[in-house]
Order: C-alpha cells, then sequence, then structure tokens
C-alpha cells in the first residue's frame, strides 16, 4: 500500500490527525488521489483553505454530521450523499456519529489540464461550486459500484480507477462548474490503422499497467476524445477493453499451457492469483482450476 506521504492532499493529512481510520488509499497520477476513511469519534474538525477541490461520497452513516456556519448549521448527511468543497473553501464540521466516505483529492491544476483536453483550448475561469449534502446518484453510483469494489494497489485496475476519477470530475464540470461550456460531440472512432496499432500494442502488454493515459499518447490524441474514440469503434471503454483481453489470454494460458496459476495471473497484468481468480469467476462463472480440469 502506498504510504500516506504519497498523498500530499491537506484535507487527508488533516484527517489523518484526527481519530479517523483510514481504510483505503491511492495516489492515481499527478494532482489526483483517492481515500476512504471512517470514523466514529465525536470531533470538530475544519478544513481551511486546502488548495485542493476535495468530493466527499457518504458511503454509510452521516446522519448525525452538521456543518456548521455562524450563525445556523446544515444537516442532513446520509449514505449516498455528496459534499463538494473546492480549493479555497472554509468550514467547520461537527462529527457524531459513525460514518464511512470515500474522499477524491484534485487540483485545481489538473481540472484546468483536463477541461482544456475535452476542450482542446485553455480553460482559465472554472469555478466548482460549495455544495454539501447534495443527492447525485450518479456519482454515488460511480464511487459505489464501480470505483469501491476494485483493488486499489493492482495494476490491472488502475486504469479503471483513473478512468473513473475522470469521469467524476468531468461530471463535476459538467454539473456544477461556472464558466465552463459544454463537452464536443466526437465525429468518429479510431481510423483503421490506428484501431489496429492499438489493439496490437495492448496484447503487447497486457502484462503490464496501461493507463488511460499511455494509451492516449500512443494514439497521440487527448485522454478524453480517446476514450471516446476508442469505445466508438470497439463498443467498449478501453479500461473494459483491456481487462476483457487480459482474462481472455488467461483462459488462453489455463488451456495451452502447465504454467503456475500464480504465474498466469502475472502474465495478464494481475497483481496477485487471487486478484486474478476473482475476475476471471465474475467473467467466465467458473474458477481457475474448475476451468483448466474442463480443458
Amino acid at each position: 500500500m502506498l504510504s500516506e506521504q504519497s498523498l500530499s492532499a491537506p484535507v487527508f493529512h488533516c484527517l489523518s490527525r484526527t481519530q479517523a481510520r483510514l481504510e483505503n488509499h491511492t495516489a492515481l497520477y499527478e494532482g489526483v488521489s483517492a481515500a476512504i476513511w471512517q470514523r466514529e469519534e465525536s470531533a470538530l474538525t475544519r478544513y481551511q483553505h486546502p488548495g485542493h477541490h476535495t468530493l466527499s461520497c457518504y458511503l454509510d452513516g452521516g446522519q448525525d454530521i452538521r456543518r456548521l456556519y455562524p450563525s445556523r448549521s446544515i444537516s442532513g448527511g446520509a449514505p449516498g450523499r455528496i459534499c463538494l468543497m473546492p480549493e479555497d473553501h472554509d468550514s467547520n464540521w461537527d462529527v457524531n456519529g459513525k460514518i464511512r466516505f470515500m474522499h477524491l483529492y484534485f487540483s485545481e491544476q489538473h481540472l484546468r489540464h483536463l477541461a482544456g483536453r475535452i476542450q482542446d483550448k485553455g480553460s482559465d475561469h472554472l469555478v466548482l461550486q460549495d455544495l454539501t449534502f447534495i443527492d447525485d446518484l450518479w456519482i454515488s453510483r460511480l464511487c459505489q459500484q464501480m470505483m469501491m469494489p476494485l483493488n486499489w494497489q493492482d495494476n490491472a485496475d488502475q486504469m479503471m480507477l483513473s478512468s473513473a476519477s475522470d469521469m467524476l470530475m468531468v461530471h463535476l464540470l459538467k454539473h456544477y462548474c461556472s464558466d465552463y461550456k459544454g463537452l464536443p460531440e466526437s465525429t468518429g472512432g479510431l481510423s483503421p490503422y490506428l484501431k489496429r496499432q492499438m489493439i496490437d500494442y495492448i496484447e503487447q502488454h497486457l502484462d503490464q499497467p496501461l493507463t488511460l493515459q499511455e494509451l492516449a499518447a500512443f494514439a497521440q490524441l487527448s485522454e478524453y476524445h480517446f476514450a471516446r474514440m476508442f469505445k466508438q469503434s470497439l463498443g467498449v471503454a478501453p479500461h473494459q477493453y483491456v481487462t476483457l483481453r487480459r482474462l481472455n489470454l488467461a483462459a488462453y494460458l489455463l488451456r495451452q499451457s502447465n504454467s503456475s496459476l500464480a504465474d498466469i495471473a502475472l502474465r495478464c497484468g494481475f497483481s496477485s492469483q487471487s486478484h486474478l481468480s476473482q475476475r476471471f469467476k465474475a467473467h467466465y462463472h467458473v474458477t481457475l482450476a474448475e476451468y483448466r480440469k474442463g480443458h
């Protein structure tokens, strides 16, 4: 697991100094990281101009938390509720009861860079809203159903985590950011030549992390446009395609080789045999041993 020093977000370090328990965390790429926390103690917590944006998704509890203002307070936390804390915000929280939540930390520089890649031009006037205890089913489902089940320390899942974090930030740009113009629609998929090159590149590097940034750089496209064009050409998102090809390779090796299950997992880009086993059974509905025995 990554060290806490690998996550430089002030909100992360503010929570680290309390009795909050860190359940999971990962640095996705420069300026973007994520963490899952649990808190049980009653305490006052202040986030004062952290210098980075924070998206918070409540996973469990939160009903007894209040955000404090000079003359009033706001309650309404619950599983699935969302808070968005911009980099320059100042907030005080009265934390009571058990709570479990996921944080996505991202820098203003990364958000501007993402907006620029999507729009193919610079974005100098982005202002994220300050939101407390809102309902956004799209965000809560992405966090709980896509990001939470992944192995955050596994190379095979890093592309999915990175893609999901970008999806979250694009959603924030579209719905909770002022002075941001709509996204342009892509006009087509990958060219036949580039599609063939991309398929070959992926096949040759299935044992490696294969990040979205790497694939987009190979195609000489922005990550956003590459992901959309890739899906239009191949019918699935890049991270889904890579996972399917890794599982296909694992099935082939189980049929055609006597390699150990641990070796097959590494050759297919999974960090461990158990992680491959979990994904393989979910896709093929049989265990690795059952599949090998049946072939």
